[in-house]
């Protein structure tokens, strides 16, 4: 009998395991710190220089970065709200978030 891709027993986590989990929360804390870091460089550049587009640019990296990261991990811990819409509304945060940088590069004020 082959293994398929879903488990039908619970197996107890190996080290490795709890190794790839720590890993992988340790790069989406340093991606999520980064990208806030960013945008407070943005807004602070946005109030000593009154540009528009530098505040624009600092929602849309936040929206495309550390707002997908906080809803997957807050709603994954909702258990009414189903994966999909889970995938649905991060995904939405990411698109809203490419839409407002792709303004800001591509209209001119």
């Amino acid at each position: 009998m082959t293994r398929g891709l879903l488990l039908t027993t619970a197996e107890p986590a190996t080290p490795d395991d709890v190794a790839l989990v720590l890993a992988v929360f340790l790069a989406l804390m340093v991606a999520t710190g980064l990208s806030i870091y960013l945008a407070i460089r943005l807004y602070r550049g946005y109030r000593v220089g009154g540009s528009v587009a530098m505040l624009l640019l600092g929602i849309g990296l936040v929206l495309l970065t550390t707002v997908p990261m906080v809803l997957r991990f807050i709603l994954s811990n909702v258990p009414t709200v189903d994966p999909m819409w889970r995938e649905v509304i991060a995904t939405s945060a990411q698109l809203l978030g490419l839409l407002i940088i792709l303004g800001v590069i591509y209209v001119r004020r």
